[in-house]
């Protein structure tokens, strides 16, 4: 059945068959959502907002994170496996960063005139070859490519994903799932993957992460062919006005610091002679503290409004870096990276929802999504640029100034929409 359904779909695309032998495919897996046609924006709303859709939209938004999500761990892979300097790791982590930033950017204008499940199916096929791949080679000029491919795949997926995310009822309240979400995968990745590196090394880590990739196919299944089509395709994206240009500036700071930090994590704790087991461990507990950070901005901003959560990421973000910076034993390295965690996560979540003021159509959030992974590819290049030996305090420094300006900003816009209330992402 499955042969059938990706043959049709196949046929769609690329024209291998004639129609008669394309309907004849479709015929026979008539059950699938991939054979179904267009249906009225009614219909398409009645689809997304069932459980299963949304569960495998926030599947395929994970996948699409887990480049991201594992970066500390790739990053040391290949600086102590495949004898990368901290420099071509960190090139290494940008271009795939930059690949998520351009396909999920360009989601602006593509995902809603793009078949979903043909696009979810291309990329999802993209990622799994590219980590396979991955796993093949050892040169800078490969992974540098492949991990590019990657990142590409992963942006589309992202794209399709938050799209369908943005079409339900409740988009407030699944981008907070969503997030944790990302975070429980990732305990259970910085608990498995170390093992699983430890047996096959870093190639081992690429074909697991490919592995992970194959799953999507079974989200793709549930998704629809389109989602609810809130504007004219034809129009301009009005967009590009002061505040909204502001707000981007604001979000790429933070998530340049984020990225940053995140991508040398490992290697502060290295820096302060933990193991690798100490450090994977604390890694796997800070996930937990994400999930709690996700969803504790919800709690947060119920008691002291929209900007309540940014003046808490700031303050956290700033103790935690500090914390980083001291001579410190195993107890205050996983405080940090626990706190790294959780301010992120409801860094990430604040300005999900700030955005989601600014405006309704769902087409800023992809613009976010996008600033977010070019942050992450500026992020490790330019901290590993920072480091000096094995003195990460410029690193640190700068960081914590991304962040404080980053936030101040958004604040500032959250501040001056205060007044109005939350608009709901609704299909409607």
């Amino acid at each position: 059945m499955l042969t059938s359904i990706l043959l049709a779909r196949l046929s769609h695309v690329w024209g291998y068959v004639d129609d008669a032998s394309q309907e004849m495919f479709l015929m026979i897996g008539s059950y699938s959502p991939f054979s179904q046609k267009p249906r009225a924006d009614e219909e398409i709303a009645a689809q997304i907002n069932r459980y299963a859709t949304i569960a495998s939209a926030m599947w395929m938004t994970v996948v699409g994170t887990l480049g991201i999500l594992f970066l500390p761990l790739i990053v040391s892979g290949l600086i102590d496996d495949l004898a990368f300097t901290k420099q071509q790791a960190g090139y290494v982590a940008a271009a795939e960063m930059a690949g998520v930033a351009i396909l999920s950017g360009s989601g602006v204008f593509w995902v809603r005139r793009f078949d979903w499940v043909d696009a979810a199916v291309m990329a999802t096929l993209l990622f799994v070859a590219a980590n396979f791949f991955s796993a093949l080679t050892e040169s800078f000029a490969g992974m540098f490519a492949f991990r590019f491919l990657v990142g590409a795949s992963s942006g589309a997926l992202l794209a399709i994903g938050l799209a369908c995310q943005s079409d339900s009822k409740n988009a407030d309240r699944i981008f907070g799932y969503w997030v944790a979400c990302q975070m429980t995968v990732s305990s259970i990745g910085y608990l498995s993957l170390p093992l699983v590196r430890s047996s096959w090394g870093t190639s081992g880590m690429f074909v697991a992460l490919a592995l992970v990739g194959v799953t999507a196919i079974i989200a793709i299944y549930f998704l629809p062919r389109r989602g609810v089509m809130r504007m004219s395709l034809n129009a301009t994206p009005a967009l590009m006005n002061a505040n909204n240009i502001l707000a981007l500036v604001g979000a790429l700071l933070f998530f340049t610091a984020q990225g940053g930090i995140w991508a040398f994590v490992e290697r502060l704790g290295i820096s302060t002679r933990l193991s690798t087991t100490e450090i994977s461990f604390a890694l796997a507990v800070s996930s937990y503290c994400g999930i709690v950070g996700g969803l504790a901005r919800n709690w947060i901003a119920n008691f002291i409004g929209s900007a309540g959560p940014f003046y808490f990421v700031v303050a956290g973000e700033i103790l935690m870096l500090s914390m980083f910076g001291l001579e410190h034993g195993y107890f205050l390295y996983a405080l940090a990276v626990c706190m790294l965690q959780f301010f992120w996560a409801m860094g990430m979540a604040s300005l999900l929802a700030g955005l989601n003021i600014i405006d309704d159509s769902g087409r800023l959030i992809l613009l976010m999504m996008a600033t977010a992974k070019v942050g992450y590819s500026l992020g490790p290049a330019l901290m590993g640029w920072l480091i000096f030996d094995d003195d990460y305090t410029f690193m640190l420094a700068t960081s914590g100034a991304c962040v404080v300006i980053g936030m101040v900003i958004c604040v500032v816009l959250v501040n001056q929409k205060s007044s109005a209330p939350a608009i709901a992402l609704s299909t409607d």
